[in-house]
């Protein structure tokens, strides 16, 4: 593929990355740490993107599903083009950004292929509340500390590779040209980067308090709680 094309692949990419991308993970993030006001308070937020009915998938389809998958397939191509080298021959900043945005890539794919199939294609929201499927998963079970370890990791991923390419999108569509605006730029996305993590910190923290109280209520006050989030759902 020429070097214009390869140029233009990887501009479409990082504009996916931003947008819609980007704005759909902040969102995303925000929506998730309201766990940490309460399950009904979270169940409110989702309701309300609920009340698209019949064209929630067509808008999912056209701002998440379709950039994500072209990012992911144009993402791959270009990481597979590329050639890492960090350490002794290239020990700047910016090169360990670069590998690092790709090894998180990688594991951000991961998380992402498994978040998106679990909870919105193979989880029943009207017999489970997403929040307590996820409260469920960080508190109670044998395999908890693997799920809050796991989600951590891959969060933190998808935050990073955001963040970092916030600055590789200001350099590839020639936003930021020289080192005093890369640097600016960087420290502007470290702080992006460092409120992302506080939302997907207390999207965890929030779930998992509303496990352990899930967890200290009997069968029926279970039963109870359960259908009171469901009857958000319902208005």
């Amino acid at each position: 593929m020429g070097s214009t094309n390869y140029f233009l692949l990887r501009r479409v990419h990082s504009l996916l990355g931003i947008f819609p991308l980007g704005l759909f993970l902040f969102n995303h993030l925000l929506t998730n740490s309201t766990g940490m006001v309460s399950a009904e308070f979270f169940e409110h937020k989702v309701a309300l993107i609920h009340m698209l009915g019949p064209l929630l998938p067509l808008v999912e389809a056209v701002f998440i599903f379709i950039p994500l998958a072209l990012h992911i397939a144009l993402g791959v191509y270009i990481a597979l083009q590329g050639k890492v080298e960090v350490g002794a021959t290239m020990p700047y900043a910016r090169n360990w950004a670069y590998a690092l945005q790709r090894w998180t890539g990688w594991f951000a794919l991961v998380f992402i292929v498994y978040h998106v199939v679990h909870l919105r294609f193979l989880h029943d929201m009207h017999t489970t509340p997403f929040s307590i499927e996820l409260a469920t998963m960080f508190y109670g079970g044998p395999l908890s500390i693997i799920w809050v370890i796991a989600y951590f990791i891959g969060g933190l991923s998808v935050v990073y590779h955001f963040a970092n390419g916030i600055c590789t999108f200001c350099m590839t569509w020639g936003l930021t040209v020289g080192p005093k605006s890369q640097m600016w730029m960087a420290r502007a996305a470290l702080g992006v980067g460092a409120i992302l993590t506080l939302m997907l910190l207390s999207s965890i923290a929030g779930f998992t308090r509303i496990g352990y109280q899930y967890a200290q209520m009997d069968e029926a006050e279970q039963k109870s709680f359960v259908e009171s989030l469901q009857a958000i759902h319902n208005h």
